[in-house]
């Protein structure tokens, strides 16, 4: 914990100190960094955030002891050739918007005093690492899953501003990709939740600045969601997604079902969603420079599970290939993978040919969907 960023103001919604987790590199890869921000949703208005503040995604008194890392964060070197033994810094979210509010005063709500001060806990632990080992970082890799995932689109170019001098800088965002669509029954649902979060948090200060210059102020809220923030982000950056997030197709299509157990109205919204969600990534294609991944999978969040990164794949190359084929610049693959329309991939734990699923990855994918609050 960092006890000193309170007198910063910067806190969990509950006023406790945040913190980070360290796992010091090694050999190779002593002076290279991955800072991985956690993800868990967002509480969308004051009662929910006064909800949120009683537990691990609001208050520090919660965080485990310790973590468990895997995929791009693993330290074993047969699942995570290239980075498993990097410094890992692991940011627990405890601000409920994705690392970008900043109000000054606490609100105090039904006998609950909040504080919105997402961005200061971001400058309180770079303040702490740059002072620290990471000021002699010599390569800096910025992730996050989820609302985490989110937040490395958000802050991208803040964390590449703040790289030491010397540095390589780049950013992978995982399963962040949340898309400005409506429902199943065409309804505007999740734009105004972003939009309340924005606004309650003031997350004009904390969001990408080249963005909020860009935009009116009536559609400032845009650069708190990925599709819109994209075009301004000057980093060097891979978007890693599913093109059918189970969050999303939980909680923006609101699709209620779990394909393809559904029925022909539910299917028909299903494969309409592919056409939005690839219109909208249509930033992150149109850039040669970015790396890309994006599989018909039905995940959310595929960093940080060994199996899903290594054996998740479009056509021979799994998701650790392509990552590393784009973050080595390597001619010996590609870096940048669209997938075809679902359900073309065979290697998707979830593919409608498999009869029995790997037990292990089911459970992962159920701690997610619990973790993130998804509803089918």
């Amino acid at each position: 914990l960092l006890p000193n960023a309170v007198a910063k103001g910067a806190v969990c919604l509950d006023g406790t100190a945040p913190g980070f987790y360290w796992r010091p590199g090694t050999g190779s890869g002593a002076n290279s960094w991955i800072v991985f921000q956690q993800g868990g949703g967002w509480c969308y208005d004051e009662d929910s955030c006064v909800d949120r503040s009683k537990t691990r995604l609001g208050s520090s008194k919660y965080f485990p002891t310790s973590m468990r890392f895997g995929g791009l964060l693993s330290s074993d070197c047969t699942t995570n050739p290239d980075f498993c033994n990097w410094n890992v810094a692991y940011l627990p979210y405890c601000d409920g918007a994705s690392f970008s509010g900043n109000k000054d005063e606490p609100l105090v709500w039904k006998g609950a005093t909040l504080y919105f001060r997402g961005k200061r806990i971001l400058d309180a632990i770079f303040d702490h690492l740059l002072d620290g080992p990471m000021g002699k970082a010599e390569k800096i890799i910025l992730s996050g899953c989820s609302a985490g995932g989110l937040a490395t689109y958000l802050h991208a170019d803040y964390a590449a501003e703040r790289t030491p001098k010397g540095a390589t800088f780049h950013a992978i965002a995982d399963a962040g990709y949340f898309i400005d669509a409506p429902n199943a029954a065409g309804q505007q649902h999740i734009r105004p939740l972003y939009q309340y979060v924005y606004h309650m948090q003031n997350c004009s200060g904390g969001v990408n600045q080249d963005c909020i210059g860009a935009t009116t102020e009536a559609d400032r809220w845009q650069c708190f969601m990925a599709q819109y923030t994209l075009p301004h982000i000057r980093s060097k950056f891979f978007v890693l997604n599913s093109e059918y997030d189970t969050w999303q197709l939980g909680n923006i299509l609101q699709l209620g079902c779990t394909p393809p157990k559904c029925n022909a109205q539910q299917m028909a919204a299903f494969e309409k969603w592919h056409t939005t969600f690839l219109t909208a990534l249509s930033p992150a294609v149109n850039v040669t420079t970015r790396g890309v991944f994006t599989d018909s999978c039905l995940i959310h969040c595929q960093g940080e599970n060994d199996e899903v990164w290594n054996s998740y794949k479009i056509g021979n190359q799994s998701i650790r290939e392509t990552f590393s084929n784009w973050y080595f610049d390597r001619s010996t693959g590609e870096g940048r993978e669209i997938d075809c329309a679902y359900p073309c991939n065979p290697s998707c734990v979830h593919h409608p040919s498999k009869k029995t699923h790997n037990h292990r990855l089911r459970n992962f994918a159920s701690d997610m969907f619990q973790h993130e609050n998804v509803e089918f």
